[in-house]
């Protein structure tokens, strides 16, 4: 057995002694039935799922076919690169925390649209936590100002005439953020996009704080834009 081979089946057992210990089921039960119930209540058990089983076809191959005496496969150098990423990425999930690097801006619901709109215009912004006196009130988004203005009966509108709580008030969807916590696995966030896209929801921003506690200070925000970053961070790719 090639040194290739070797660092497979170490990573491979890593990975199998952790999802026996998450399963929870009978010593004995075949690695992909631990991955099938696992992968009903895990993210990331569900993102890795037909990996991980491909890689056990690949294990049993290696250890228990044989012709002649021989091995009839060796696992490739990708193989063993991909299943050592997966077991780190399994053992050790990259957190939330791990992952937010800029300062969160948010807005006091009280200031002028007009504000707002230079803000979000300045910086770049496509959404602002909305707060007044440390209270959270919602997400303003790009979307929900553009839907506020057009409904105004007037073509000229004076913005410093409205505040950002009024396009809160007018907004179908108000609050479009769910808060974590900093140590949430960052699988959890993507989770969180897949739920709302299905649902046919807007979500706008995931809102991070120390407990997930909506008066906690921001710590961190993670918008729609950043899943292509999650997704590399995660080596998730799509076929």
């Amino acid at each position: 057995m090639n040194i290739q081979s070797q660092q497979f089946l170490e990573a491979f057992i890593a990975i199998e002694q952790h999802l026996a210990n998450l399963s929870g089921l009978p010593r004995g039960t075949p690695f992909t039935q631990q991955v099938d119930t696992l992968r009903q209540r895990n993210q990331a058990v569900r993102a890795y799922a037909e990996d991980l089983k491909a890689f056990a076809r690949l294990r049993n191959v290696i250890v228990h076919e044989r012709g002649g005496g021989q091995i009839l496969a060796e696992p490739n150098a990708w193989a063993v690169n991909r299943i050592t990423v997966l077991r780190d990425l399994l053992l050790t999930p990259p957190t939330v925390r791990q992952f937010i690097r800029t300062k969160v801006v948010s807005i006091d619901s009280k200031q002028s649209l007009t504000t707002a709109i230079r803000l979000m215009s300045n910086q770049h912004f496509s959404q602002l936590p909305v707060y007044h006196k440390m209270q959270y009130h919602g997400i303003l988004s790009v979307r929900n100002v553009t839907y506020f203005l057009g409904a105004q009966p007037h073509h000229v509108i004076d913005l410093d005439t409205y505040t950002v709580a009024d396009v809160l008030t007018h907004a179908a969807q108000r609050d479009t953020a769910v808060f974590v916590a900093q140590k949430t696995p960052l699988i959890d966030v993507l989770a969180h996009f897949a739920t709302h896209n299905r649902r046919g929801t807007y979500l706008d921003a995931v809102l991070v704080t120390q407990d997930g506690d909506t008066q906690q200070p921001l710590l961190g925000l993670i918008a729609a834009a950043d899943i292509p970053a999650m997704n590399e961070r995660l080596q998730l790719y799509s076929n």
